[in-house]
């Protein structure tokens, strides 16, 4: 008897479980997991603890969430059958103008978290998405996270890059991102895409930094383009 697909799903910055929930709704014939970074930041050996469903695995990582899958699969990539990194980057500080971002959120989030938070979701979709967003793209959290999970996450953000760990990476990785992203632009995912070889890369370019949010059902349609569910 075939066993069903098993996925474990890590959501992005900020992001509870919910962010995925309405692509997991579409995938009833598959075993899923969510860890979530909204109430602590895992590193990735806390990963490896907490991960309930069966190995070998699909991992699907969004935003830091696919950075941290890159960065799994590359320190046990026996666990993981192949990668989906939706709105990834080999690293988030690829220029001045990042580093100038990430340390004035740093700073400001202790501060202030709310307002933190209120931009970065006004950054998230298009002018497109988010003029349907209140009817069909459902929000990434349903609480606000505390200051200091926020702050561990964009710690990890500064600091890690996956470039000299893609030696590592055989496995298959699907990569997914918006043309219109302002958050992780297209060039940090073309970037990614030419150091794996074995990648394949998809923009789609009507969309922003959540592809999936607004439109579960061609990203579940993407996702079974690249590996069989049956």
């Amino acid at each position: 008897m075939n066993r069903k697909p098993r996925c474990l799903w890590l959501t992005g910055w900020s992001a509870d479980e919910t962010v995925w929930e309405p692509v997991i709704e579409r995938l009833p014939e598959a075993e899923h997991q969510i860890l979530s970074f909204h109430n602590k930041f895992f590193d990735v050996e806390e990963i490896h603890r907490l991960i309930r469903v069966s190995a070998p695995f699909m991992l699907i990582g969004w935003s830091m969430g696919a950075l941290l899958a890159l960065q799994y699969a590359a320190a046990y990539s026996r666990q993981v059958t192949e990668i989906f990194a939706v709105s990834g980057t080999s690293q988030f500080i690829r220029q001045k103008r990042d580093l100038r971002v990430l340390e004035r959120m740093m700073r400001e989030v202790a501060r202030d978290p709310k307002r933190v938070l209120r931009e970065f979701d006004q950054r998230l979709f298009t002018v497109a998405e988010e003029e349907r967003s209140n009817a069909e793209c459902p929000r990434i959290r349903r609480h606000l996270p505390e200051p200091d999970v926020l702050l561990a996450g964009l710690r990890y953000l500064k600091g890690y890059s996956i470039i000299e760990q893609v030696n590592r990476l055989e496995l298959p990785i699907h990569l997914l991102s918006g043309a219109e992203d302002q958050i992780c632009p297209v060039e940090g995912a073309e970037s990614l895409h030419r150091l794996l070889p074995q990648s394949d890369l998809t923009v789609w370019p009507d969309a922003g930094h959540a592809p999936f949010l607004c439109q579960p059902d061609r990203f579940v349609a993407w996702m079974k383009e690249r590996c069989s569910f049956d």
